[in-house]
C-alpha cells in the first residue's frame, strides 16, 4: 500500500530552481543559527521573498498528490495567498503580537515571491 502512495508522488514538482531556493533558506537558518553578521537586507528582506514560493511549491505538491500531475495554482490563488499572507504577517500580527513588525517593503517582497512561483515553479 505504502508503495502505491509513494508511487503518486509528483516529485517534478520539486524543480531545480524550488530546490536552489530550499537550499539558500536552510543556508540562511543555519548562517543566522551560528550567529555570524549578515547584511542588513539579508537579515531582515531574504526570508519574505523565499516564503511564497517555497510554501506555494509544496502546496502544490501535496495538491497533486490528491489531485493528479496536471495541476496548476490560478493567478488568483497565487493573488490570494500574496494578499493573505501580506495582511496576516504586516497588518494583524504586528498589532497583537510585539515580535511582528509592519513593513510595506515586506509585502512587495511576497508579491515577488508570487511571481517568481506563478511565473517559474507552476508549470
Amino acid at each position: 500500500m505504502a508503495d502505491r502512495l509513494a508511487g503518486r508522488l509528483i516529485w517534478r514538482t520539486l524543480r531545480p530552481l524550488f530546490r536552489v531556493l530550499a537550499v539558500l533558506y536552510l543556508g540562511h537558518l543555519m548562517w543566522r543559527w551560528i550567529e555570524l553578521p549578515r547584511p542588513w537586507w539579508v537579515q531582515h528582506y531574504l526570508d519574505d521573498l523565499l516564503c511564497l514560493p517555497l510554501v506555494l511549491t509544496l502546496t502544490l505538491f501535496v495538491l497533486r498528490f490528491f489531485y493528479g500531475p496536471q495541476l496548476r495554482l490560478s493567478w488568483y490563488h497565487v493573488a490570494f495567498t500574496v494578499i493573505y499572507f501580506s495582511l496576516a504577517f504586516e497588518v494583524f500580527f504586528p498589532k497583537f503580537m510585539p515580535r511582528y513588525t509592519s513593513d510595506w517593503v515586506d509585502a512587495a517582497l511576497y508579491a515577488a515571491g508570487g511571481l517568481i512561483f506563478y511565473r517559474f515553479l507552476n508549470k
